[in-house]
């Protein structure tokens, strides 16, 4: 420290503290509603509890707001253009599947897909169970498994998906 500092430091005649404060996190950054809805997504709306990541990060870029969800039918139906859904891959979504699968809720099969497993399966019974992510679960029980491979590359590459 300079003289300047410590001459500024010694002039403060009451003691310096230093609180810790919680900090608010809206929840769709926190990564445990990341897990829940990578769960969600891979028992609800995908074939066999197995998904590529691509595929994982279209149906989360879509499930984040009701705006999201509503682009995103739109363009699935063909009533909007394709560039009115634009899929973000989030690096905290992949982080979340990171922590799912040390968890041992997912794991990585044949190299590019995330599948879930009993114990992931059995979470994300308890979450539908208890209703605790009900906006989300009506969305991709809506949804199903409809939403192919295919049609998720042609929305990240911008492709028309008719």
């Amino acid at each position: 420290m300079n003289d300047q500092a410590e001459a500024s430091l010694s002039s403060i005649q009451r003691p310096i503290r230093f609180t810790r404060r919680p900090l608010a996190i809206a929840p769709d950054f926190r990564k445990d509603w990341k897990i829940a809805l990578l769960l969600l997504v891979l028992e609800l709306s995908s074939r066999s509890g197995k998904s590529s990541l691509k595929r994982l990060h279209v149906i989360h870029w879509a499930l984040r707001t009701s705006n999201h969800q509503h682009q995103f039918e739109e363009t699935r139906n063909a009533d909007a253009p394709l560039f009115t859904f634009k899929v973000r891959l989030e690096p905290a979504f992949s982080r979340a599947i990171e922590f799912a699968e040390a968890q041992k809720l997912v794991e990585w099969v044949e190299g590019d897909r995330v599948q879930i497993t009993e114990l992931g399966r059995s979470l994300a019974k308890q979450i539908t169970k208890h209703e605790v992510m009900r906006d989300e679960t009506t969305f991709l029980t809506r949804i199903g498994k409809s939403i192919t491979e295919t049609e998720a590359m042609k929305l990240i590459t911008g492709s028309r998906i008719a």
